[in-house]
């Protein structure tokens, strides 16, 4: 059963009886040069382009080829890493970030982030594998299989960040109230994950709403253990859809870089 801890993150757990629901929702993403990451992305929604150098700055460059006229505004390049790090479980990014610039209130962040661009600057020399699950197709399996969760993700608010203990500056107290699983105004669907999620404040049906964002939980969990694993090298970029695809890691010993460029589209609304 899912655990929270005491900074009010949620850690799922593999369930066995989970094994049937994932089977077959992870992926390894296809390779393909920058001048053809375009065609890949759109038919299978993630691309890996190898050996893009090993500049961050290769992100722009790909963010722009890949995207197009669709881009409409980019988040900056965070560096990510650290060593001896623990597993990171499924997620999707995005962060609800703001700041005031010259008395004008600013995203720096922003919740629907709905492309994510990653750049392996140097790998951990043991572990660290990527996976990536498809939520569409994890979804998909539960509207069959396991229709009360189902309903509860893509037909229930949760306060997306409620758990979260001492936020940090800039990140707004009111609650963010979103379903799991839903469509943006241009049809577009989301799938979503948060480690800190709950049931929205003073809801009648709170402990059966957190009993199932715990049953979420451990499904992911159980993905995550199911899914193939693949293995970013230096200079490598992983592109994908944030809204589609959930992504994690292994744990890993040594040092580990990556630097993350997350942008929203025209199709983010």
């Amino acid at each position: 059963m899912a655990q929270t801890g005491t900074d009010g993150r949620r850690r799922g757990e593999s369930r066995p009886e989970l094994k049937d629901l994932v089977d077959g929702t992870g992926v390894v993403p296809r390779a393909a040069a920058l001048a053809g990451a375009r065609a890949v992305l759109e038919a299978d929604g993630v691309v890996r382009v190898p050996g893009a150098g090993q500049d961050p700055e290769a992100l722009v460059v790909a963010a722009a080829t890949v995207l197009g006229g669709r881009l409409r505004e980019l988040f900056g390049i965070r560096p990510q890493g650290g060593t001896d790090s623990p597993v990171l479980g499924l997620h999707n990014d995005g962060a609800y970030l703001e700041g005031d610039v010259h008395g004008r209130t600013v995203r720096l962040r922003d919740p629907d982030e709905d492309v994510l661009l990653m750049h392996c600057t140097s790998p951990a020399p043991a572990g660290g594998d990527s996976v990536l699950v498809d939520g569409y197709a994890l979804v998909d399996r539960l509207a069959t299989d396991h229709p009360g969760l189902h309903r509860f993700l893509t037909g229930h608010d949760v306060d997306f960040f409620g758990s979260r203990v001492n936020p940090p500056r800039g990140v707004p107290a009111v609650p963010l109230l979103r379903r799991m699983v839903e469509y943006t105004r241009g049809g577009r669907r989301a799938v979503r994950a948060s480690d800190y999620a709950l049931p929205v404040p003073r809801e009648p049906e709170w402990d059966a709403h957190l009993a199932r964002i715990e049953e979420y939980a451990d499904l992911l969990a159980t993905a995550f253990e199911a899914a193939p694993r693949f293995r970013l090298e230096a200079g490598d970029l992983l592109i994908l859809d944030n809204y589609r695809f959930l992504h994690g890691r292994d744990a890993f010993t040594g040092s580990r870089t990556l630097h993350v460029l997350s942008v929203r589209t025209t199709e983010a609304f």
